[in-house]
């Protein structure tokens, strides 16, 4: 199982009763060394990069805004790399990533760190608004940027890997293999800093000590490069800011440039939705209930399937199986089901957990946000476009089920109840004692409850007594 990147915040410190300090006036870098403390242990600010050789290029084009909130996730995570890749497409000048992230998995924030490395786009991450936080894979993710920003009252650190349920690695894996995962996320995160031009020290203290600091310590130190309260200062700080992308320098522009929103596609939000840990552990519960019940009561089979479901969206969840290859398989489980409802008497169960399956499928196999999503627009298929096929498969399976449960309650149309309710002609005379009638073609003994009807009369069948039926007047 993938490593959950959780923050340890638990106790919360007191706030102080005083105003807090308001924000310089500019956001400069300073050029002197500092000694500043942080978590009671001393950091020395790192001396400023030069810049390389070569002419400056003036940044245009639009702003592309991601916000960043909530857990480090496979949804959050194609989320990020998408947008990085449509702003690089569209030419845009940076891409403002707002942050607020307690952390989550350890793959995603790779995968996240590897696109704001290779970004051909200058990335200026914010952890933003006042009181948000940048813990643990988050710390990875804003040390990665070109820009590095807090807003007043954040914090940034915490990033000591835990597994899923919280516990250390050492508790949970042995000693052996926690030196392993935290000398590997050391290696990480001191590669990025020293890419960036970023406090090293302080980020490998942040993974091996849980420090953390908060918006003015981490300007202090080194950590970020600007303290903005607001957009309006971001964007002032960052007017003419030279940054390097790749073996260019860009001097950025932001100040009346056109802000793009990116939100979620569909298929992100789902995998977000999924992904969350309260929902994970409602699948895993699921599915191994799921499979329980079928274990110990075979031939329900819509646990067992259901069970199935759950497992799978779980390991889609937390990336143990690929996105893509989870599309394809809920797609073939959402056929099969439909096509078992035809042939298995599930009152409609297999039929709609069929097209929930085919569904989530859909939405998982193609995700046509990517902007290396080679299809003209023109054939692109939107949630509109797909509802009114999985409505109308829908409405044939509440029929298809509607039927067959009518059918199940309707009087048996052949044996001897058959003829309860049908109409017969008295042949003979009828009477409490005995009498003939004539019902559906065939020649029948038949007796009254006290009353005579007489022949060529019409009655009805009430009951049947072995091969005698019982008649009565016919309404």
């Amino acid at each position: 199982m993938n490593l959950l990147l959780l923050t340890l915040w638990a106790q919360l410190p007191t706030l102080p009763g005083s105003e807090p300090p308001p924000p310089p006036a500019r956001f400069e870098e300073a050029v002197e060394t500092a000694t500043v403390a942080s978590n009671d242990k001393s950091y020395d600010r790192p001396a400023p990069r030069p810049l390389p050789e070569g002419p400056v290029e003036e940044a245009s084009g639009p702003i592309h805004r991601l916000v960043f909130d909530g857990m480090v996730n496979p949804g959050m995570g194609h989320f990020i790399i998408d947008g990085i890749e449509t702003a690089e497409s569209e030419k845009a000048q940076l891409v403002l990533l707002e942050i607020d992230t307690p952390g989550g998995l350890v793959s995603t924030t790779q995968d996240i760190v590897q696109a704001l490395l290779s970004s051909q786009v200058p990335v200026v991450a914010w952890v933003t608004p006042s009181g948000a936080h940048a813990a643990s894979a988050g710390t990875f993710i804003t040390l990665a940027a070109h820009v590095a920003v807090m807003a007043p009252a954040t914090r940034i650190g915490a990033a000591h890997p835990v597994t899923g349920s919280g516990q250390d690695p050492e508790a949970a894996g042995g000693k052996h293999m926690a030196r392993k995962i935290e000398n590997d996320l050391l290696a990480m995160v001191e590669g990025v800093a020293k890419a960036r031009g970023r406090n090293a020290e302080w980020a490998k203290d942040a993974v091996r000590d849980s420090v953390s600091a908060d918006a003015e310590k981490a300007l202090e130190i080194g950590v970020v490069d600007l303290v903005a309260r607001d957009r309006t200062q971001l964007f002032e700080a960052l007017e003419g800011r030279v940054v390097v992308v790749g073996d260019r320098k860009l001097a950025l522009h932001p100040q009346g440039a056109e802000i793009v929103e990116r939100t979620p596609s569909l298929r992100d939000q789902l995998l977000n939705l999924l992904a969350s840990p309260g929902i994970a552990v409602l699948l895993g519960v699921l599915g191994f209930l799921g499979i329980i019940v079928e274990i110990y009561s075979p031939g329900l089979i819509a646990p067992g399937v259901l069970g199935v479901l759950a497992l799978l969206c779980s390991l889609v969840a937390v990336e143990q199986l690929p996105i893509d290859v989870g599309g394809v398989l809920f797609m073939l489980a959402g056929v099969g089901l439909l096509v078992a409802e035809l042939y298995t008497p599930s009152f409609g169960a297999l039929g709609f957990l069929g097209v929930g399956a085919l569904g989530l499928g859909s939405v998982l196999f193609i995700d046509l946000s990517d902007p290396n999503y080679d299809l003209d627009p023109s054939f692109a298929l939107d949630i509109w476009d797909v509802l009114p096929s999985l409505l109308l498969v829908g409405g044939f399976i509440i029929w298809l089920s509607s039927f067959v449960v009518r059918r199940k309650r309707a009087p048996s149309a052949t044996g001897m109840e058959s003829m309860v309710g049908r109409r017969a002609r008295v042949l003979r005379p009828v009477d409490g004692s005995g009498g003939q009638v004539f019902v559906e073609g065939e020649y029948w003994r038949a007796r009254s409850k006290g009353a005579r009807f007489e022949s060529a009369s019409t009655v009805e069948v009430v009951e049947v007594d072995g091969m005698t039926l019982v008649v009565d007047a016919a309404d």
